[in-house]
């Protein structure tokens, strides 16, 4: 599925982009089959038939938020301004990004990373979840590691 730069800009400017709050444990999350994770999977699946941007804020403890978004470029949606100067007037994949916000996972307290198609999210692709699952569980990893990622 493609969305003009202008279009998603616009839908951003607005304010217009279709969001839900979910509280999941760092233990659910981190589980290959997390129940606790069907209803935001539901979420994305059901809003992408009516709005092509989205937001599933994921709070996972006090420190830790994850955010599942529907975007055409790898930046939070909130960076409205950044994102209408690096995009060209021309039709963008939709892709789905995980980031996660907090204080110790990096020095910019963000890290966003493309984990799917919005085509894998409609369509209930099994990869799409099991690449989440081994990007939170690497996430939760750099942060019990003070920022570091794992050595494999």
């Amino acid at each position: 599925m493609k969305i003009a730069a202008t279009q998603a800009i616009q839908i951003l400017k607005d304010e217009n982009v279709t969001t839900k709050d979910f509280k999941v444990t760092k233990v659910s999350l981190k589980k290959a089959d997390s129940k606790p994770m069907e209803p935001v999977w539901e979420f994305l699946k059901t809003a992408t038939e009516d709005k092509p941007l989205l937001d599933a804020a994921i709070t996972v403890n006090k420190d830790v938020t994850v955010r599942l978004q529907t975007s055409i470029i790898n930046l939070p949606l909130r960076y409205v301004s950044q994102a209408e100067k690096i995009l060209d007037d021309q039709d963008y994949d939709l892709n789905i990004y995980a980031i996660i916000e907090a204080e110790a996972i990096n020095s910019s307290h963000l890290r966003i990373d493309q984990i799917g198609t919005i085509e894998d999210v409609q369509n209930a692709n099994k990869d799409l979840r099991a690449n989440f699952h081994d990007w939170i569980n690497e996430q939760f990893d750099r942060l019990d590691n003070g920022g570091e990622a794992k050595d494999e």
